[in-house]
């Protein structure tokens, strides 16, 4: 296998002669970190600039506002100057900044009388939305309003946006893709839990570690795995107050091969998220073949049926997490069930390949 510029094995597809299509796609840069960059970096894996002409610009970088500030300025000047030899725009677009910023761009698309698709992967778009005044809420309206295509990554979302943001019409599923690991999972033995997001509220990390000192009295020698930034320091003290830490490894942001070997080493995976669209992390957890855990939200039910192919609860419930872990730490028959029918469920309905292929169907729809 070769290899991407961003360092991911680039997947073999079958052969297909690269279309007329051409496409100026614009999104966080490719090691920033987050499910979009997930996302974007499996199109590359996977060769989706060896069946249309791809150019893609980075709008967002990791640091400080200055360096975040100048990326998207110099972001816009590229996408001005590569615009008149594309002629499809597709724009990934979270909330909050990332709605403003890439506004922009849609419009100069549209003025120049290109085919736009919006590929919306926020996770909290309904609040972002409602807490705007009426003057925001008509120009958010109105950027949609400009998409030929708007992309929802679940049926929950394409049902909101079609009431509250878009005309129905426009908006086309597309869920969330992973590239398949090589390797399959057989050994279920361990009492490894792993949580891979950033830390904080929304994500659920806070509940997880209030739910930990009952589990570990049912299961003394789980140890929990915590990847991710955002509030790692409050998540200390908040485990060491609890008289948890000694079970419990921060691990910062892992990526690449980091990240894959944390999915070998665990057989459990958890994020009790109170926010998600549709979350890279479960689809990767499943794909790897881990036992996992998540809430009720989002586009998270079209992923996991509950008891079959993982485990759902309602976000918040403390408890339930705690009695959902202890099951599984003490049952490796069951991680095992719910292991192989998530890597199953992966391998049919959610793998990176039926993602390309929807998108480049879009494309082709988009682009007549």
């Amino acid at each position: 296998m070769s290899r991407t510029d961003n360092g991911m094995e680039r997947v073999t597809m079958p052969d297909r002669k690269k279309s007329h299509l051409k496409i100026l796609m614009v999104g966080p840069g490719r090691k920033v970190r987050g499910g979009i960059t997930t996302v974007v970096n499996s199109y590359y894996a996977l060769g989706l600039d060896n069946i249309v002409d791809l150019k893609y610009i980075s709008s967002m970088q990791d640091g400080n506002k200055v360096k975040k500030l100048w990326t998207a300025a110099l972001a816009y000047i590229r996408f001005c100057l590569n615009l008149k030899k594309y002629n499809i725009v597709h724009i990934h677009m979270a909330a909050q900044a990332s709605f403003f910023r890439k506004a922009l761009f849609i419009k100069k698309a549209k003025k120049a009388g290109k085919k736009i698709i919006i590929h919306q992967h926020a996770c909290d778009f309904d609040n972002f939305f409602l807490e705007q005044p009426a003057k925001k809420q008509l120009e958010i309206r109105c950027i949609f309003s400009l998409a030929d295509k708007v992309i929802a990554l679940s049926e929950e979302w394409a049902e909101y946006f079609g009431k509250e943001i878009c005309n129905k019409d426009k908006i086309i599923v597309i869920h969330n893709g992973v590239v398949l690991p090589e390797y399959q999972k057989n050994d279920y033995s361990d009492s490894n839990v792993l949580f891979l997001g950033k830390l904080g509220e929304r994500k659920g990390t806070y509940d997880l570690l209030e739910a930990l000192p009952e589990v570990l009295k049912n299961a003394p020698k789980a140890s929990f795995y915590l990847g991710g930034d955002g509030d790692i320091e409050q998540c200390r003290k908040l485990s060491k107050k609890l008289g948890v830490d000694n079970h419990i490894h921060f691990l910062g942001w892992i990526r690449d091969n980091e990240k894959e070997r944390y999915f070998k080493n665990c057989s459990i995976f958890i994020l009790p998220s109170y926010h998600e669209g549709m979350p890279m992390a479960v689809l990767e957890a499943m794909a790897h073949g881990l036992a996992t855990v998540s809430t009720n939200v989002g586009g998270i039910p079209q992923v996991i049926e509950n008891g079959t192919d993982g485990i759902r609860f309602d976000a918040g419930n403390i408890k339930k997490i705690a009695e959902i872990l202890i099951q599984l730490l003490n049952d490796q028959s069951e991680k095992k069930r719910l292991g192989e029918a998530g890597r199953a469920k992966i391998e049919s309905r959610f793998s990176a390949q039926a993602n390309i292929n929807a998108l480049y169907n879009l494309y082709q729809e988009v682009g007549i």
